[in-house]
């Protein structure tokens, strides 16, 4: 079995899902450089132990600056609300790719990057399981299928819901949580910390394998059973519930890419089974350890 990496390059790590991976990385001991288009930004929220490289990801020299001396990658890779379909970059696709074609480059110059971490999603094997056509759950779909034919070892997380979608991913406004439609499938909700320590695990367990595991936390809850959850756990004052119905959001997003994207994924979260499937990365990479309410507790 191959020695697990040390030095990690970590790009995409100063949104909302990247930043607990970098925090996680730096105290499992590994050497963290973030690949950032802020370096202002990254700063203030990164901690001080992370080298900082400014980079964007379509120039090739950027990223071969950023991946200098690293045995590893981790992406960190979304497509924002507003993008059309049709943008000419869209980082899930295109910024895989280029990726993948810079390691490969360089691995046949004599680097030695040898394992690349992807973060994707379980809701877009909605796709398969509900027939639920979106371009966006395509994507990724494509970027799995190129990942799983590296040529260097690769592990792809599929973490279901984050916790931190309810306070940082636009439902909590104000002093409102505003729920989309009407939430008929339980999903087991992952702290972004528990995920950060699994992802560090995985770098320094999977050997020279490709891996792949579902990231599912410890109890499953549907958008109202968690709203209820943060409403009585939430320690900074009164928090009342708003539902907005999924036909309004769809027909707003007529107008607006941003609101069609949301109403997508609401309609994907809302209406497609999530089974449980964690077992095995629960058994190699540890249990997750935050429930719903602890989470809220800390806010």
């Amino acid at each position: 079995m191959a020695s697990p990496v040390k030095k990690i390059t970590v790009i995409g790590g100063t949104g909302m899902l990247g930043k607990p991976v970098v925090r996680a990385l730096v105290r499992g001991d590994y050497e963290v450089t973030a690949m950032v288009r802020n370096l202002e930004k990254a700063k203030r929220t990164l901690p001080d132990e992370v080298k900082l490289v400014s980079g964007d990801l379509q120039n090739r020299d950027d990223i071969i600056r950023a991946l200098e001396d690293a045995e590893g990658v981790y992406l960190n890779l979304s497509t924002r609300p507003e993008t059309p379909k049709y943008a000419e970059f869209l980082p899930e696709r295109d910024g895989v790719e280029q990726v993948l074609s810079v390691v490969s480059e360089m691995n046949s110059a004599g680097a030695g990057i040898r394992r690349i971490g992807v973060i994707s999603s379980l809701v877009h094997r909605c796709a398969d399981t509900n027939r639920f056509d979106w371009w966006l759950f395509e994507i990724k779909k494509w970027a799995v299928k190129a990942l799983r034919e590296a040529q260097v070892p690769v592990t792809i997380f599929y973490p279901s819901t984050f916790m931190e979608t309810m306070d940082q991913g636009g439902v909590f406004q104000g002093r409102r949580l505003v729920l989309v439609g009407k939430s008929r499938q339980p999903m087991h909700f992952i702290a972004g910390a528990d995920y950060g320590r699994m992802v560090a695990e995985a770098f320094r367990v999977t050997g020279d394998q490709n891996c792949e595991f579902d990231i599912q936390g410890p109890e499953p809850l549907t958008f109202e059973e968690a709203a209820l959850t943060f409403v009585k756990n939430y320690r900074h004052g009164p928090v009342k519930i708003s539902r907005i119905p999924l036909w309004l959001m769809k027909a707003a997003g007529i107008f607006s890419n941003e609101v069609q994207y949301l109403a997508r994924m609401m309609e994907a979260l809302n209406s497609c089974p999530e089974p449980w499937s964690g077992q095995e990365a629960w058994n190699r990479l540890g249990r997750p350890k935050i429930t719903f309410a602890e989470y809220v507790k800390k806010l």
